[in-house]
């Protein structure tokens, strides 16, 4: 298991001895401020030494119910890139890029939950379909994650959409199984902080700070794929067809 922590400061000493009784987990931590998710993941993932590899965000957890050994078999007998697993939000889907009707410009269009449609299903993996995005827990072939120059490093958060694109620029077949269950742990509640923390703690600034972030790297995002905007469309499927 390789574990890569943002960083770059040192976790106080209980934890890096808690850390220390894993002894089949590599843990890295960023050497410099700033590193973001995208360049950790490539990190981590150029460390690889097999054929496959699973990708969980941080409030991801697998389960019995994950059937990995059936995320394995599909890579094993077929030409797919990358097997998803279902999360609490169904985020499998279709994008595609195309004019927003209403201002003309160039958009990409992301239908979540697009992909469970009948003519998307593999006939030899009931429950399985193919689509062009999953959550950020999947089973992926290492060599075509490497082929497409793994993450955009210079979006260091929402970087999900960003692999996805470009797996499907390279003609990456990719599919997600939804009776492979992969466990949501996020808490809505945040985390805990003691008195000295908390009263020295400036949530009304950091959220300030979280939304220019999330604005910056928006359009990073935007203008990496040369589109003015994304645009979200919940409950629909794209007539598209798989060749």
């Amino acid at each position: 298991m390789i574990v890569i922590d943002d960083g770059p400061d040192l976790h106080p000493p209980e934890i890096m001895d808690e850390i220390g009784h894993f002894p089949n987990m590599t843990y890295i931590i960023g050497d410099r401020e700033d590193l973001g998710i995208s360049e950790g993941r490539n990190i981590g993932v150029r460390m690889v030494k097999t054929k496959y590899f699973i990708n969980l965000d941080d409030d991801y957890v697998v389960s019995e119910h994950t059937d990995m050994p059936k995320m394995l078999e599909m890579l094993d007998t077929t030409d797919l890139s990358l097997v998803g697993g279902k999360c609490k939000r169904n985020f499998a889907g279709f994008m595609e890029f195309r004019n927003d009707k209403e201002t003309g410009k160039s958009a990409l269009m992301y239908y979540p939950g697009s992909c469970t449609v009948k003519s998307e299903e593999l006939s030899s993996y009931p429950g399985c379909y193919r689509c062009d995005l999953t959550a950020n827990g999947f089973m992926a072939r290492t060599r075509d994650i490497l082929d497409v120059g793994g993450w955009s490093k210079e979006v260091k958060i929402g970087e999900h959409k960003d692999i996805f694109l470009r797996l499907k620029a390279a003609r990456k077949k990719v599919v997600f199984c939804e009776n492979c269950i992969i466990q949501n742990v996020h808490s809505d509640k945040g985390v805990e902080l003691n008195d000295e923390i908390e009263n020295s703690f400036n949530k009304k600034a950091y959220r300030k700070l979280r939304y220019r972030r999330k604005q910056q790297m928006g359009h990073i995002f935007l203008n990496h794929w040369n589109v003015d905007k994304l645009i979200e469309i919940e409950n629909k499927t794209n007539p598209r067809t798989w060749d």
